[in-house]
């Protein structure tokens, strides 16, 4: 493995071409799309460039793609192809980034509000693409299929299941978010069966509108919503 180091900047070029490693200040990093990118507090990975006192850059193998490759090593969904090609690569990585010290793991929980702080600051865009995708809600226990036909109209299937548990404030009180959720369950009453399960499809104006009456809220939908394979609505739909 060759190892450079000039003006505050590791270069890492492993063997059996595999690839280069960058470890830099943030104050020396230029974005590259083309190359996978992590930001690290210490030897811990974060989630936000804010949290990050240095930037860890990989330069992969053609085969490899770096949103693949970020994915998998946090802990994210991607095609099991992508996945075996990852694995492989990292199995043969892992014994030079192990001797590094860096932490490529974040807990779930770190994840979960990382990916939720994030998603809920993102915009998102229709296309007529996306109109033809189904999505699925199997949450909290809510299922549904839904369409997202046009920038206001998402469509719940016919069959869908909606949370019968209605959580309360701490007090006992009905809070805004339930109150508003009842508000669309009393609208779209014709068609909810008194077992909770529509009989009919429910045209809704927004992902905000799907999530409270499917089930309260309480979460972020763009990424409750997922695909057959597992990919989010906000995955498919965010602008970067």
């Amino acid at each position: 493995m060759m190892i450079n180091f000039e003006n505050n900047r590791l270069l890492l070029d492993f063997p059996n071409k595999l690839g280069q490693l960058e470890i830099l200040d943030l104050t020396a990093f230029v974005a590259d799309k083309s190359k996978a990118t992590f930001y690290f507090k210490g030897p811990n990975l974060v989630s936000q460039k804010t949290q990050a006192d240095r930037v860890l850059v990989f330069s992969l193998p053609l085969d490899i793609e770096p949103v693949y490759f970020k994915k998998y090593l946090t802990a994210q969904k991607l095609p099991k192809h992508q996945t075996n090609v990852v694995k492989t690569y990292l199995e043969q990585l892992l014994p030079y980034l192990d001797k590094l010290g860096y932490q490529f793991k974040m807990t779930q929980e770190t994840l979960t509000t990382s990916l939720t702080k994030n998603a809920a600051k993102a915009q998102h865009r229709f296309s007529k693409e996306i109109a033809d995708i189904p999505f699925y809600i199997d949450y909290n226990g809510a299922k549904a299929e839904v369409y997202w036909l046009k920038r206001s109209d998402f469509l719940i299937k016919k069959g869908a299941v909606l949370k019968q548990d209605m959580p309360l404030n701490q007090d006992g009180s009905i809070g805004f978010s339930q109150k508003f959720a009842l508000s669309l369950r009393q609208e779209h009453a014709e068609v909810i069966g008194p077992d909770g399960v529509t009989t009919s499809d429910i045209h809704l104006k927004s992902v905000n509108e799907v999530g409270h009456l499917l089930y309260f809220a309480g979460t972020n939908s763009w990424l409750i919503l997922k695909d057959k394979t597992g990919k989010s609505l906000s995955s498919h739909t965010i602008i970067s």
